[in-house]
This record gives structure tokens, C-alpha cells and sequence, in this order.
């Protein structure tokens, strides 16, 4: 078995760790009055074990809270359907937020699920609003234009060249004049020198937005996006001094954080989750199913053309769609040319049936996919090489080799470790500390 785990010997032991980590996660009595959730994009269990990592405030949680070694993500292990399952706690098939772009036939499109009433699942963010209490995020995933986030500024960005995204994006603020606030009071002028995406300057100037709406509207709720980890992590692998750079960059954010809440005597009444939406693991080469669809006359060179079949890449996954759901010849085509590839290739990968897939939660249109072994992704070239040589860090696998993490810390929380908990327990156990759950959607408001 080529999985770093075997998905048999993982499933035996999952319904036991599972239930140890419902018994774990508890909380006290008394709800926290004010409840930050931090996702850092792409964070790994060694950013808070691995002694060599520059992550003092992380391990400072940990010691002194609740540590997850584990978090088992769903499929795929992707951004935005990570970031969905976080405020939902129910699978893509649920919450309808299956990639971080859509598939949109064959066709050309970098459009990303931003919008927040694409997701039909209820988000904490409702539940606490519509229970009366206040809600803030900062740069969460399919957010933009939620009407129960009272103070948010969305991951949103423009496809065209702009000037300046952050510019871009204030007309999708609430309320509108917010990013002009937080600019004239808390940041100063944005700019991509100033806040470009996967640098060091973001992800402190973060927390002080953070730190200025929390002092300022003091939300009883609030999400936040980290993401420069997951940028280094992809151009550079696991373990190079850039991605230490941007671990100590987040975990510096989560240090301005915790230091503002102990200076404004908010500590004892707030609790600090942080977790990632999903890990990584090392890539050494890529496969692109597309080229064998094209050599089959199953797909055009170019998008926009004729075609009958289609691999969508999301993560390190591609994930197979028929023009004609029902097309079974096609599809048999298809596994047919899997089968006679060379073993050299057929080797670097297993084919996912349907069957698999809609148990794991997945886009229910997809006719099977594709999972490398570890060491492999996936490329979406369609023509050229099949194989292609290069490395990087990649996440999205089925089999859980890019496993996640969590620590949460302050009111609420006792010191304890737990060995593994799914991502859809992070929403429940949100609002269990806030004093509410998902039964709980009144409309106070």
C-alpha cells in the first residue's frame, strides 16, 4: 500500500479516536463572551511539535490548552471547501462549496466560490447572529456579501489588473467605509507593497485590524484568514527557511492578537482557536490526465472546444465529469486508456469510483477521480508530457497524507491533547463555546 497510512488501518481506529475527542472537547459552563476562530492556510502539526519551527505563541497554546494532533480534512483538501466545512461542519456535498473555482464545463474561468450565499449549509456566522450576537471576519473564503457578518472584509479579488486590490474590494465591505477605517486607524495605506498576498507585512497588518475591531465593536464572534504559510509551502516545499519565515509571520499575528486581548483585559472572557484548513506534503512530479482525454479524442487541445470528458483539478486530485452524466461508453473509455498506460505511470496513482467519492462527500456529478501516491500531484495541461518533473509542497489528498491541526487557548478551554478530530467538529464545538449550536438559528435580529 502506497498511502503513508493505510485508509483500512486509519478507518479501523477513526470511530474510536472520534469518539474520544467528542468526550474531549468540552467546554466550560459558561459561554466566552468572545470567540476568534484563525484559520493559518496550509498549517501543519510540526508548525506547533517541531521545536525548529519559530512558532513560541502557538506552542504557548498548546502547553496551556488544547492541542489536535490530527484533524482529518474532507475532499479535497482544498481551501475553499476547507474554509466552508469550518463554518458549516458538514461535508462539500452539503454545503455545495465542492472547489475552490467551480467547474464550468470546458471552458476557461477563474472565478472562485466567493460569494457567501453560494454556500446552502448554515454558517456559525448565522447562528450567532441571528442569536443576537455580533460577527466579524477578516479575509475568510465565500464570504463576500453575508449578510450576518456585521464587520467583514472578504477574500475577494479581481481578475483584470487593477491598481490596487485592496481598493478593488471596498465596495464589498461591511459596512462600505470599513477598509477606510481600518486603513486611516489601524494600518495604514494598503498597497502590494504594503499587504501583497504571501507576504510577511499581511499577516501582521491582520492582526491589527483584528486588534482595532475587536477594541473598537468588540464582536462576539470573529473568523480570520492567514495565508502566507500556504504560499511559501507551495513554491518552496515543507521545510525551507521561506516557510519559517512564514510560519514565525502567522504566528507572530496570533502573538499581536493575544497580546491586545491581555493589555485590554478581554483574556479571561475570550477563547483563541487556531487551525488550518488543510497540511501539506512534498511533490516531487506531476501527472496531467488531461493529455490521455486529448489523446483519446475525448477533449480539445484548447478550452472552449468540443468534448466529452474533463478532468477538474482541485488540490492535488482531478476529478473526472462527462459532458453527458450518463454517458457510459464515454466513461468506459476513459478507464480504458487508465488501464493501458505504462506502469511506470499507472503506478504514480489509484483511481477513486464514484462510489468512494459520494461516501467522502463530493461533488455527486464526478464519474470517478484521480489520487497520486505521495510524492505526486497533478498538473492541467493538455497537452505536452504527461509526467513533468517539479517540486513544490500540494494538499487535496483523499487518503489524509496532508493531515491539519488545531490549538485553542483562554476562557473556556482546559489543558488536554487530543489524537484526532474531523474538520466538521470545528464549527459544533464554535459554538459550543460561544453557548450555542445549530438547533439554536433564532431570529432575534
Amino acid at each position: 500500500m502506497w498511502y503513508l497510512f493505510s485508509i483500512n488501518q486509519f478507518m479501523k481506529g477513526a470511530f474510536a479516536l472520534l469518539l474520544l475527542s467528542f468526550s474531549l472537547l468540552t467546554v466550560a459552563k459558561e459561554p466566552s463572551k468572545h470567540v476568534i476562530l484563525i484559520t493559518i492556510d496550509g498549517m501543519r502539526p510540526e508548525m506547533v511539535t517541531d521545536s525548529l519551527m519559530p512558532s513560541p505563541n502557538l506552542k504557548m497554546m498548546r502547553r496551556n490548552g488544547m492541542f489536535v494532533n490530527r484533524i482529518k480534512g474532507i475532499v479535497p483538501t482544498a481551501t475553499y471547501p476547507s474554509h466552508t466545512t469550518i463554518v458549516t461542519g458538514v461535508k462539500p456535498v452539503e454545503h455545495q462549496i465542492y472547489y475552490n473555482s467551480p467547474f464550468t464545463d470546458n471552458h476557461v474561468s477563474s472565478v472562485s466560490y466567493w460569494y457567501a450565499d453560494s454556500i446552502k449549509s448554515p454558517t456559525i456566522w448565522e447562528v450567532a447572529s441571528k442569536n443576537g450576537l455580533s460577527v466579524s471576519s477578516l479575509f475568510w473564503p465565500v464570504s463576500v456579501g453575508s449578510k450576518y457578518i456585521q464587520y467583514n472584509i472578504p477574500e475577494f479579488w479581481s481578475n483584470a489588473p487593477v491598481d490596487n486590490q485592496l481598493d478593488f474590494i471596498k465596495p464589498y465591505c461591511t459596512p462600505l467605509d470599513l477598509l477606510d477605517e481600518l486603513e486611516r486607524e489601524a494600518t495604514g495605506k494598503l498597497s502590494q507593497e504594503t499587504f501583497g498576498a504571501g507576504s510577511m507585512n499581511r499577516d501582521a497588518r491582520t492582526a491589527y485590524m483584528a486588534n482595532y475591531i475587536l477594541n473598537k465593536y468588540k464582536p462576539n464572534l470573529m473568523t480570520i484568514h492567514l495565508i502566507t504559510t500556504d504560499y511559501a509551502q507551495h513554491a518552496t516545499g515543507l521545510n525551507s527557511d521561506r516557510v519559517k519565515a512564514a510560519v514565525s509571520s502567522a504566528d507572530n499575528a496570533i502573538g499581536l492578537i493575544i497580546e491586545n486581548l491581555q493589555q485590554t483585559k478581554m483574556m479571561d472572557s475570550t477563547t483563541i482557536i487556531v487551525c488550518g484548513d488543510h497540511g501539506f506534503t512534498n511533490s516531487y512530479r506531476n501527472i496531467a490526465p488531461n493529455v490521455w482525454l486529448v489523446q483519446e479524442g475525448l477533449l480539445s487541445e484548447q478550452p472552449e472546444g468540443d468534448w466529452k470528458a474533463c478532468f477538474h483539478g482541485s488540490g492535488a486530485m482531478m476529478f473526472l465529469y462527462l459532458k453527458d452524466i450518463s454517458d457510459k461508453i464515454t466513461l468506459a473509455k476513459v478507464r480504458k486508456k487508465l488501464a493501458s498506460l505504462p506502469e511506470s505511470t499507472r503506478s504514480m496513482f489509484r483511481v477513486v469510483d464514484k462510489k468512494e467519492l459520494e461516501d467522502s462527500g463530493c461533488d455527486p456529478k464526478v464519474a470517478l477521480a484521480i489520487e497520486p501516491i505521495q510524492g505526486v500531484a497533478v498538473a492541467t495541461n493538455r497537452t505536452g508530457a504527461d509526467v513533468i518533473e517539479k517540486f513544490g509542497g500540494k494538499h487535496g489528498y483523499l487518503s489524509g497524507i496532508d493531515p491539519t491541526t488545531l490549538v485553542a487557548f483562554g476562557c473556556g478551554i482546559d489543558r488536554k491533547e487530543v489524537p484526532l478530530m474531523n474538520q466538521t467538529e470545528i464549527a459544533p464545538f464554535t459554538l459550543k463555546l460561544l453557548g450555542l449550536d445549530f438547533k439554536k438559528v433564532t431570529d432575534k435580529k
